[in-house]
């Protein structure tokens, strides 16, 4: 379930760029070029067989994204997704805190005739203090949409693992 919740932005911000234009559209475009801010709320509990201390751990805060996207004169869609991890982690039993660093960003390209393929990895590092582990928080993410516009493959995978 927690996968799930955790996977929404970036899922939806790729489907909203990719899946929503049909290649028609890309094609024969003037070029042109935007930038969208979101800022989204973003609270999972990592289950402690996910965690580092053997305990759930409590990860919240907001989530920068910035999509920039260009269309080329041929009809090509060049995308930048950054996003910036502004989270804290807290262990429920002992309080133990986790500090995220790091942006992500991916770039993709589509070309305005066929069909796209979106894959993007985000990392999120949650930094312990001292001697304890680090938790990592990995989200894999591929959207397929075929020439006609259909998305044909969609899925997201989040992880989480202890890194010393």
């Amino acid at each position: 379930m927690w996968r799930r919740i955790s996977s929404q932005l970036l899922l939806l911000a790729g489907l909203l760029v990719l899946g929503a234009m049909a290649p028609a559209t890309l094609f024969g475009a003037p070029g042109n070029h935007t930038r969208d801010v979101i800022v989204e709320d973003f609270d999972i509990v990592v289950p402690a067989a996910e965690g580092c201390s053997g305990e759930d751990v409590h990860v919240f805060g907001t989530l920068d994204l910035i999509i920039q996207t260009t269309t080329d004169s041929r009809g090509g869609l060049h995308v930048v997704f950054h996003l910036t991890p502004h989270l804290t982690g807290v262990g429920l039993s002992t309080g133990l805190e986790y500090n995220a660093v790091g942006p992500t960003q991916t770039v993709d390209f589509v070309d305005g005739t066929g069909p796209r393929v979106t894959v993007a990895v985000n990392a999120i590092r949650l930094i312990s203090p001292g001697s304890s582990d680090n938790l990592a928080i990995t989200e894999t993410i591929h959207v397929t949409v075929n020439a006609n516009g259909t998305t044909t493959v969609e899925f997201d995978n989040v992880n989480a693992a202890c890194r010393g």
